[in-house]
């Protein structure tokens, strides 16, 4: 806890990059965990494409689209700030500018042991994961860019502990390769498109097609005024299940405090606390959707190879900073609706509510 507290004073000790009036903003953000600041030396476009000067107007830390700070309490408008582009919605929770070059995550979740039932289960299943990622973005044409390409290749871990019935190995991995291509989000209408394959195992089961999984999205933004924007979109999640799910809902930014994430499978509510020390600070709810599938090897009853999905709905309550280059976020709640289903055996079992905890930083 120690260390959370000196990362997350770090964080909002750090001076913000600015955002200029050239800078391309992605709306993919409102589906991610969002990055704001830019990190040192990386470029966002800030400059004139044609003559290389520097872009004009300089905004507020957090992305605000003002010159002000909104917990002064000053009202928008053109006597307080210009806005750069009226096709962007207003407030310091608006939409995030791309950061072209590498950047990263890293986070770490725990979720207790909690009871099984059903499926001839017993014991209780608990969870320790980690995530790392690297993301590369990059425009094209170089001068002002009609799209953006990422690469993100991904790792996860996780440390089960349990059940006793059904037999399941202590540890699983995950390795994916996420492609995106996408329009930038300055315009009305925007649009992406995204492809992850992914290997999924305990490196004990021999490896065939049960290890892999792929997900595909497709996405149109629309922005209908200047706080209000209509995702419309469907993703297809390969895991045990063949799962499509809508890739789409609404964010309305009603003011400089608030904005509303009402998207599917990632929702989320948050408030902006002010900026402290030269950085940016959020609280913020939410409810996701998560679906996660591995290839496992089971030694009881018998030694058989199969595949695991487990799926569940997560509420989580955090705090959220953001400040020179670096997001650092606590947040803690309930997952709930906990399925484990098998590909090639009969073993499925459902899990108990229980409690999730999860840090991490984005640099």
């Amino acid at each position: 806890m120690n260390a959370l507290l000196l990362i997350l004073g770090a964080a909002l000790a750090a001076d913000p990059e600015p955002t200029t009036q050239n800078t391309f903003f992605s709306a993919q953000s409102y589906f991610d965990a969002p990055l704001l600041a830019q990190n040192p030396g990386q470029s966002t476009y800030d400059e004139d494409p044609v003559t290389g000067a520097p872009g004009g107007q300089t905004y507020a830390p957090g992305g605000s689209p003002y010159a002000t700070d909104p917990s002064l309490g000053q009202p928008p408008g053109e006597e307080f700030g210009h806005v750069f582009d009226p096709g962007l919605s207003f407030g310091a929770v608006g939409p995030q500018p791309y950061r072209f070059g590498w950047t990263s995550r890293f986070d770490v979740g725990f979720l207790p042991d909690e009871g099984v039932h059903g499926g001839g289960a017993t014991g209780k299943f608990g969870v320790t994961e980690l995530n790392a990622a690297l993301r590369y973005t990059t425009g094209w044409p170089a001068g002002l860019p009609n799209l953006i390409f990422s690469w993100t290749p991904e790792f996860n871990y996780r440390s089960w502990s349990g059940p006793i019935r059904p037999d399941l190995p202590a540890n699983v991995f995950r390795f994916a390769s996420d492609f995106e291509l996408a329009t930038p989000g300055n315009n009305p209408i925007s649009m992406q498109i995204g492809f992850t394959p992914a290997f999924a195992s305990d490196f004990v089961a021999s490896p065939s097609s049960d290890a892999f999984n792929y997900d595909v999205r497709g996405v149109v933004f629309l922005r209908t005024s200047p706080q209000l924007m209509v995702a419309l979109g469907a993703a297809y999640w390969h895991r045990v299940d063949d799962i499509l799910i809508p890739y789409a809902g609404v964010v309305w930014t009603p003011n400089d405090y608030w904005e509303f994430r009402l998207m599917f499978p990632k929702s989320r509510i948050s408030y902006f606390l002010g900026n402290w020390w030269g950085g940016s600070a959020w609280a913020y709810g939410g409810v996701e959707y998560n679906v996660e599938a591995y290839q496992i090897n089971s030694q009881i009853p018998r030694n058989i190879d199969d595949k695991i999905q487990i799926s569940d709905y997560r509420a989580l309550f955090g705090l959220r900073s953001e400040g020179g280059g670096v997001t650092s976020f606590i947040e803690g709640g309930w997952v709930f609706a906990r399925q484990a289903v098998f590909l090639h055996t009969r073993r499925d079992f459902d899990i108990n509510t229980g409690f999730i905890g999860r840090l991490g930083l984005r640099f």
